[in-house]
């Protein structure tokens, strides 16, 4: 949508009901409390002689190596993975060729209901879009990339290490969202359970250790915080969190729509420790 708004050309591949609601009505989407319609091509089949500059594999981890089969045959060059990744990009690689693949995470939050687009895009200070090639070189498309995002009016960041950037991300991200299922309800019902935001600030310093113990680096360094931070001090900082709406679009949505994408995370993080 923002691209499209952008003047970008755009086209969405849709299966199923989304493929019909997008066929039907467009890409809706809610803006100011208003619900616009954003300029884009859908289609229910990418076939191999398309091209794009680049496409994005924006799904879940348990959909990623589907979705990279569907499209490996295709010739464009250039595959964005928006995609949680604890296991590095070996088996991405092999699908489509390492050569093609940026490694990336988007920056934004929301939900779909009744076919429209509510989304909030997360402030530059926390997390935006990070991207960045496997290798961790500077190349001509990660500019390219980076030019249509700031186009586009997205926060952005590059980074030269993306596989520890994942590692460190979910590592927070995974307990967060254990946090709210040992709770059973939302960001706003787990602020007020002492034994879940205890769970939660146990399992932060677990999984961050478990990162200095396989020498991966934290990465942006800001997340060491979670190390670093007394444990007191660290319960009081995440009810606070917890109790705002930020929480709510940005951790508690996401965890209680995504279960089965976030307990194979946790899986195959824990993997790490063997």
């Amino acid at each position: 949508m923002k691209f499209s708004n952008a003047g970008f050309d755009i086209t969405i591949l849709a299966r199923g009901s989304r493929f019909i609601e997008l066929k039907t009505n467009g890409l809706r989407y809610v803006d100011n409390g208003n619900i616009l319609k954003a300029n884009v091509n859908v289609i229910s089949k990418l076939n191999n002689n398309d091209f794009y500059d680049f496409i994005f594999a924006a799904v879940r981890l348990e959909q990623i190596i589907e979705a990279l089969n569907e499209i490996k045959l295709n010739r464009s060059n250039t595959i964005v993975t928006m995609v949680n990744n604890p296991q590095g990009y070996d088996e991405w690689g092999n699908i489509v060729g390492r050569d093609r693949l940026i490694a990336a995470f988007p920056g934004a939050g929301g939900r779909i209901e009744e076919g429209v687009l509510y989304y909030r895009l997360t402030p530059y200070i926390i997390q935006p879009t990070t991207f960045g090639e496997v290798s961790g070189m500077n190349t001509d498309r990660l500019r390219q990339l980076a030019k249509i995002f700031k186009t586009s009016k997205i926060p952005y960041n590059i980074c030269n290490n993306m596989d520890a950037w994942q590692k460190s991300h979910l590592a927070m991200v995974i307990p967060m969202a254990n946090a709210i299922y040992y709770d059973g309800g939302t960001a706003y019902t787990t602020a007020k359970n002492r034994l879940a935001i205890e769970k939660m600030c146990m399992e932060l310093k677990d999984y961050y250790r478990l990162l200095k113990k396989r020498n991966i680096p934290i990465t942006p360094f800001k997340l060491n915080i979670f190390l670093l931070c007394p444990t007191c001090l660290l319960k009081i900082i995440l009810k606070g969190i917890y109790r705002s709406k930020f929480a709510e679009i940005f951790i508690s949505n996401h965890a209680n729509n995504a279960k089965q994408e976030i307990h194979l995370l946790d899986l195959q993080f824990r993997k790490m420790e063997l």
